[in-house]
């Protein structure tokens, strides 16, 4: 019935610890949705992977990936951030014994927090390297990077000296120094209780069981098991009920604060602890939890030890069969991290083996690596003089083609502009050729024209014949036809062409008022029929004055350049 009432108490527990989780992380998305700008959006996509570290490595180690990314596109000084998830991956590599990768991370962090010149940052990344040492087992090593940290912290930051104490006591606790283990441990503890740094100050709690079961003498509490037994522990009295209240005070306030990485080792404490006082039943229920929770962590190595420790539980309890299948699964499992450390060490010795100068086998490589690599680089420069030769040669080909084009170019120019100015004088010569085919046709016109007025022309004159001066009009219109008038004969002729065109005189005056008295004349010569060169000749003038003429009477007479003078005088 206890027992039942136990698990009950676990199962509801459990079921309290999803709801905080879903809630939790409700609440942290909703804040990375109400982000006001990218700098708070990064800093709880930072808390987002805080949540996630607890809980899930593979989810935390993604998400540092995607906020590396963000980190790209944004505009504000990134390396304070850039430095977090480096540090941030050093830890969850430690976590995975990737501890080349991990050192890598951490570094990259550190050189970062230098940039800004953060204290508090370089002291935090300081001590991530000591422990980082430590989980290899150089502590020599990883106490210089806790003292380091502690030298550092001069304000000084009470949070981080305490930590530095408490690696460093765990440190002098590797190379078997105890007393020197527990005077860090204690120093911290007092700093962590004096700030009210709670996360911390639980943390050293589980070193602090650590070491006390380390210090125990098995024989001596197979003798004292009613959990009152005292270990003196410097200088202070420690029973095993006083550490399992400890154990369980400590897995409490991780299971609150949902951070799986430190509950595992409580789980594993109290699981020890336990089993150590012959309650077998809680001992494994507490067994199967680590297994569980270290599992989800990746936390292998305790993993392993657990499934170790619960075999002997099995086997204190009677049950053969599961403590030897336990026992097959530890030894899988330690073959595995075994396997994985003698291939991490291998690696290393490769890649070791590579700086060897002395090594035979390397300098061999070394000279037929050096003979390959000027094969390859007469190789490349053979190719690299083909293609500087087959580059000169394409530029010289494309410049005498260019070359060839500009000049086909001018000339078609030339050309152009040759057959465009033949086009012109063609277009002229046209022209030309219409003005004088259009002169021509009116000459011809004209002349016809005249021919059959002037048989009319002389029979009037021959009406109005007098003889005056010894001169005769029958005379004056022989000559005219001879072209052989003079003076005094144009005079008279003038005289009687006005006195047959009296009519047509008076009626051009009255239309076209703007007329002088020689565009009269002119009308009156085109009205009897006379020709160009006969009027130039009456007019003693040459035909292009006469030709002016016509030309200024057609604008006076408002006539279109289509329009015939002779035409429009004679219907008058």
């Amino acid at each position: 019935m206890r027992r039942i009432i136990y698990f009950f108490l676990v199962f509801i527990s459990l079921k309290s610890f999803s709801q905080e989780t879903d809630s939790l992380l409700l609440k942290i998305k909703k804040e990375i949705a109400n982000s006001k700008n990218d700098s708070i959006k990064i800093v709880n996509y930072l808390w987002l992977n805080k949540y996630y570290h607890a809980r899930d490595l593979k989810k935390a180690d993604s998400l540092l990936t995607e906020i590396l990314t963000m980190l790209d596109t944004v505009k504000f000084d990134t390396r304070k951030h850039r430095g977090q998830i480096f540090e941030r991956r050093g830890i969850i590599s430690r976590i995975r014994s990737d501890y080349p990768e991990s050192l890598k991370n951490y570094n990259k962090a550190k050189s970062l927090y230098e940039e800004i010149k953060d204290t508090n940052k370089i002291i935090n990344v300081n001590i991530n390297i000591g422990n980082l040492y430590d989980y290899q087992y150089d502590y020599s090593e990883g106490a210089k990077y806790f003292k380091k940290a502690i030298e550092i912290n001069k304000k000084p930051f009470k949070k981080q000296l305490g930590i530095s104490y408490r690696l460093l006591s765990g440190n002098f606790d590797f190379r078997e120094m105890k007393d020197s283990a527990f005077y860090y441990l204690k120093k911290a503890r007092i700093i962590f209780k004096d700030i009210g740094a709670d996360f911390e100050y639980f943390a050293s709690n589980i070193t602090f069981v650590r070491f006390s079961l380390e210090d125990f003498d098995p024989k001596f509490y197979s003798k004292n098991l009613d959990g009152k037994s005292i270990l003196d522990v410097s200088a202070q009295k420690y029973s095993l009920n006083d550490l399992v209240k400890m154990a369980r005070k400590t897995t409490n306030y991780f299971k609150k604060e949902e951070h799986k990485h430190y509950l595992s080792e409580c789980y594993y404490d109290l699981t020890k602890l336990y089993f150590m006082l012959n309650r077998f039943s809680l001992a494994k229920t507490y067994a199967d939890s680590t297994i569980q929770v270290a599992h989800r962590v990746e936390k292998k190595h305790l993993e392993s030890m657990t499934y170790k420790l619960r075999a002997q539980i099995n086997e204190k309890s009677g049950k053969l069969y599961k403590a030897l299948d336990d026992f097959k699964v530890y030894d899988k499992m330690q073959n595995e991290i075994y396997t994985e450390n003698k291939t991490r060490e291998v690696l290393e010795l490769e890649f070791a083996n590579k700086k060897t100068k002395d090594s035979i086998l390397f300098v061999k490589q070394k000279e037929i690596f050096v003979l390959e690599k000027d094969k390859a680089l007469a190789q490349n420069k053979f190719i690299l003089l083909l293609s500087l030769v087959g580059v000169f040669i394409a530029f010289f080909v494309i410049r005498n083609i260019r070359l060839k084009w500009l000049k086909e170019r001018r000339e078609g120019k030339r050309f152009k502009q040759q057959l465009k100015q033949s086009d012109n004088e063609i277009f002229a010569l046209n022209t030309d050729k219409q003005k004088l085919t259009e002169e021509v046709n009116e000459l011809l016109t004209e002349t016809l024209t005249h021919l059959r007025t002037k048989e009319k022309l002389a029979d009037n004159l021959n009406k109005l014949s007098q003889e005056k001066e010894g001169v005769t009009l029958t005379s004056i219109i022989a000559d005219l036809k001879a072209d052989k008038l003079e003076d005094s004969k144009i005079l008279v002729l003038r005289r009687n062409i006005e006195t047959l065109n009296y009519e047509f005189l008076k009626k051009i005056k009255e239309l076209h008022p703007n007329l002088t008295k020689t565009d009269i004349e002119v009308c009156s010569f085109i009205k009897i029929g006379f020709s160009r060169s006969e009027i130039a000749r009456l007019r003693q003038t040459s035909i292009e004055a006469i030709k002016s003429t016509r030309y200024r009477l057609k604008k006076k007479l408002n006539l279109t350049a289509n329009d015939s003078l002779d035409e429009y005088i004679r219907t008058l």
